[in-house]
């Protein structure tokens, strides 16, 4: 059986509802990493606006270009000039715009990682130059290793947290990588999409020490901590220089009114910020320590707001993630098959964490899924 991402991601429920002979909508989705405490109350408030607005002026007028309202209020928030944030119809459209701008001829990603950055990159035809990781050490490379290859290549893509192990580079690493990518002039992509997920206060983005790094781009995501992936929003933050260089490449009008005002509304909720938080700090071990008392399953620690899980190899037939993804499917389920991710083998799923009982759900199905392989019980 092939796998449900058929077009690259998870979240696809049509696949999946013409695979497993469902209504698309009746699939509890663990294969997308997004915020189940969504949207801000804000959110739905804006949309209810425009909805009820009998001149439907948000949808009847062109959007701003610009996107000026959300740019200003992101610039605000994240203490830097607007003219060093774009605004994107989500992360995905930025990533694509920077292989354009930047022009690479080799471009350096982190195995496992978000399958995009080489997406990108094939499209154009640039070199890729992977550099590998291992679960012993929680998909983490080490520091000369980091630096020397981010000397080989053009472009270098680091998520932080990375997608789909969760872990992130500490930041003194961080720090030399952007050192090193100033020196060389390596175009240095920090893919900050699910940093909101965790606690403020600490020192863990390159955001404040931008100056100091002017080949350093930081891509963030409004699609998952705010759960309004159906709007499609995305940042970048950079020097001016590299803004306008990937506003170059933009199409016109890329971000819809519609998603414009949502995002400024969503920015404004700080009290959704903080109950996003506290549920991710009491869910997530939570749904760790549950997966972890199975047979057969590893859990990687992780700090975002899903987890990598390494299944035995004798589970299933010769590739347990899928005969898994099968086996929860049938049960309305949906999860992330891992040998989806460069770098990573028919061993691995990733699951997004989700309310209570929700997370309960997944792991009696998953329980059930493994004693019928017999790895549960006798």
């Amino acid at each position: 059986m092939e796998s449900l991402e058929r077009y690259g991601h998870g979240g696809d429920r049509w696949t999946a509802g013409e695979r497993f002979g469902r209504e698309a909508g009746s699939f509890l989705d663990f294969s997308a990493n997004i915020n189940p405490l969504g949207p801000p109350t804000g959110v739905l408030d804006i949309l209810r606006r425009i909805w009820n607005d009998p001149e439907c002026s948000t949808l009847s007028r062109y959007p701003d270009p610009a996107a000026r309202s959300l740019r200003s209020a992101l610039a605000g928030r994240l203490g830097v000039d607007p003219e060093q944030v774009l605004i994107g119809n989500g992360g995905a459209e930025l990533i694509d715009l920077l292989h354009s701008a930047a022009r690479p001829r080799r471009v350096g990603v982190i195995h496992p990682s978000f399958a995009e950055y080489e997406a990108a990159a094939r499209k154009r035809g640039q070199e890729i130059v992977p550099l590998k990781t291992e679960w012993d050490r929680a998909f983490l490379p080490e520091r000369k290793a980091l630096l020397a290859w981010i000397r080989e290549v053009d472009l270098a893509w680091v998520g932080h947290p990375n997608n789909p192990t969760g872990t992130r580079i500490p930041f003194e690493d961080l720090v030399a990588a952007a050192e090193e990518a100033t020196r060389r002039g390596t175009v240095l992509a920090v893919d900050e999409a699910f940093l909101d997920f965790l606690p403020p206060g600490e020192e863990i983005s390159l955001l404040p020490r931008l100056e100091e790094f002017p080949t350093t781009i930081l891509f963030r995501s409004m699609t998952k901590f705010y759960a309004i992936p159906g709007l499609r929003l995305g940042y970048a933050v950079a020097a001016p220089e590299w803004i306008r260089k990937l506003a170059e490449w933009q199409i016109p009008w890329s971000v819809n009114g519609v998603a414009q005002e949502a995002g400024t509304a969503a920015l404004g909720d700080r009290e959704f910020e903080e109950q996003t938080r506290s549920w991710l700090a009491e869910e997530r071990p939570a749904l760790a320590r549950g997966l972890a008392s199975l047979p057969g399953v590893d859990v990687l620690p992780g700090e975002a707001n899903y987890l990598l899980l390494r299944v035995a190899e004798n589970v299933g037939g010769p590739i347990p993630s899928r005969w898994l993804q099968r086996e929860l499917g049938e049960r309305g389920i949906m999860i992330r098959d891992g040998s989806t991710y460069p770098g990573l083998d028919g061993r691995y799923v990733r699951v997004a964490v989700r309310g209570r009982k929700e997370n309960r759900r997944l792991l009696s199905a998953m329980e059930d899924a493994l004693f019928r392989a017999g790895r549960v019980g006798s």
